[in-house]
């Protein structure tokens, strides 16, 4: 069996983005060899050595989804059937197609038996909605339960996934954003939800001053216990309105508020200080990212490096451009 060769430093990082990749193999364990880990792999992966070891494969139920319903569903459900979930924590959060309804609590069943560390299957019952942008969510199997602890990067985060907003799709951007930031810095976080770019820096870096402003008392309150869980001092919450508070001289500033960060650039350009970063994230056409997100941008900022972060929809993805104010 072929097994991709991590530094055990990276374990979590790496381990994450296999999976992100289904190149992942759940099918055998991870073995572990002094100051590495040895994740069983499908396929190559850049920057690591793939090395063939003797594993024997472990028994499971089912490892496909589609397997564990072939016999609830025809063949044409299977086909309508959406494999792809968010797991945040042991809650597996997924769509169900509405001529699925009926049978969604075979399909909740089935999730379970197919991932075992998943406790409870929530269904999404609509669009991200209000000035807080949270999911309304129904129970279809295990526990009767909203609340979870979700490990990312080697923080810890406990928070109720139907009162505040989380998208596990940013973390390898929390990542870069923290390897980017140097000794020292300070740095804001608008719209921090419940603190997972605050905390991630805040873990790599702990002589960095680090300001999290969220509007949502829910993910606010959440944010304080897991600065406290973590034991990082170095985090200063401010609860409300982004414009209710004084900033200035800061040296990096992130937006992760895809939807509507454009609206508080002017904030951000004034509380960075000369050569100043901001991480501005925004929603951009598919055909013409970069120049749609270029369009938002009234300041006069110069931008040293943009990427997509990830697809939004059929014709919109996710940007981050990564502005520098003159000095």
């Amino acid at each position: 069996m072929k097994f991709l060769k991590v530094p055990k430093a990276r374990g979590e990082e790496v381990r994450s983005k296999l999976t992100e990749a289904a190149i992942f193999s759940p099918g055998y364990p991870i073995l572990s060899e002094g100051d590495y880990l040895l994740f069983p792999v499908i396929g190559p992966y850049q920057d690591f050595e793939i090395v063939e070891r003797e594993a024997e494969k472990r028994e499971l139920p089912f490892m496909k989804l589609r397997d564990a319903l072939a016999d609830l569903l025809t063949e044409s459900e299977l086909q309508e059937l959406t494999t792809s979930f968010d797991l945040i924590g042991d809650i597996a959060i997924v769509e169900i197609p509405q001529s699925l309804v009926p049978k969604e609590k075979q399909i909740g069943e089935a999730l379970l038996k197919v991932h075992r560390s998943i406790r409870t299957v929530l269904k999404k019952l609509g669009p991200m909605e209000g000035e807080y942008r949270v999911r309304r969510l129904k129970l279809i199997a295990g526990e009767d339960k909203t609340e979870t602890t979700y490990k990312e990067h080697g923080c810890l985060m406990k928070f109720d996934v139907s009162k505040v907003y989380f998208s596990i799709r940013l973390s390898t951007e929390r990542k870069r954003i923290s390897n980017l930031a140097g000794p020292g810095e300070r740095i804001l976080v608008l719209f921090a939800g419940v603190g997972p770019f605050a905390l991630v820096i805040a873990k790599d870096h702990p002589d960095a001053g680090i300001t999290a402003v969220e509007l949502n008392p829910d993910a606010a309150a959440s944010m304080r216990e897991n600065i406290a869980l973590n034991k990082l001092p170095n985090i200063s919450v401010l609860e409300g309105d982004a414009r209710s508070f004084s900033y200035s001289d800061f040296d990096r500033i992130v937006m992760p508020l895809p939807h509507s960060a454009d609206q508080f650039l002017d904030l951000a350009f004034s509380a960075a200080k000369p050569g100043g970063t901001i991480h501005f994230y925004t929603l951009a056409s598919s055909k013409n990212p970069l120049v749609d997100a270029k369009s938002k941008i009234r300041e006069n900022y110069e931008i040293s490096s943009w990427r997509v972060v990830r697809p939004y929809s059929a014709d919109t993805v996710q940007v981050v451009l990564d502005l520098v104010k003159p000095k």
